[in-house]
């Protein structure tokens, strides 16, 4: 049976949050107003500051631009914003340790909060199989501008995380995790080799008194 390594995206494989990068790249694009930019960026230092808990709102709020826009539409923002953008922010210290795990024949699965779009391009470019990420609506070839089911955050990612280990006949047993924030306490705990990658203020209280290793990257 294969070892299981789990991985977060945002301020782990890359530098930043890969939600408020889209978001700028739109703005600078014009795919999206002013006052929107202003009020999602407002949230996302809310978020960082530790003074909102949850992103279900701004999340379901920030991708109501989607409404009605097509697949073929969005893949294609998705592909120009990844190669001209996102790419340039992934730490090459977790490429490293990524093709590390691979060579030693690991089970390799990405998870993340952030929306399919986003996560499907970094595991495609990082050739990772596995990916859980929350999930935007299609209805006949078209986005809703609405979230399918729970995102991928806190307990729900633990949760998300327990049933892909269950239908692919996997273990935690000897499992590795690298998580930056302390929204991810929870799957930390439940591998073996917890990683504390870049970690916030909260999250670095907690690996010091676990002793966890504390890895801080650069591009």
């Amino acid at each position: 049976m294969k070892e299981l390594v789990i991985l977060d995206l945002d301020n782990v494989i890359i530098k930043g949050q890969s939600q408020k990068l889209l978001l700028n790249y739109l703005f600078k694009k014009g795919l999206i107003g002013s006052f929107y930019y202003l009020k999602i960026t407002l949230w996302f230092v809310l978020y960082k500051i530790g003074l909102v808990k949850s992103p279900v709102k701004v999340m379901e709020y920030a991708f109501g631009f989607l409404k009605d826009k097509n697949m073929e539409e969005i893949d294609k923002i998705a592909d120009d914003f990844f190669g001209n953008v996102l790419k340039n922010f992934i730490y090459k210290k977790m490429v490293e340790i990524i093709k590390n795990h691979k060579d030693n024949n690991r089970e390799l699965l990405l998870v993340s909060n952030a929306i399919d779009i986003i996560v499907k391009k970094v595991a495609q470019f990082l050739n990772i199989e596995n990916y859980i990420s929350t999930q935007l609506e299609v209805i006949g070839g078209k986005y809703t501008g609405r979230i399918i089911g729970d995102i991928v955050y806190g307990k729900h990612k633990v949760d998300y995380i327990k049933d892909f280990v269950k239908k692919n006949n996997l273990t935690l047993e000897n499992s590795w995790a690298y998580g930056d924030h302390i929204s991810d306490m929870e799957f930390l705990e439940i591998s073996t080799h917890p990683n504390a990658i870049n970690p916030d203020k909260l999250l670095l209280i907690e690996a010091q008194k676990r002793n966890w290793p504390i890895l801080n990257f650069n591009l």
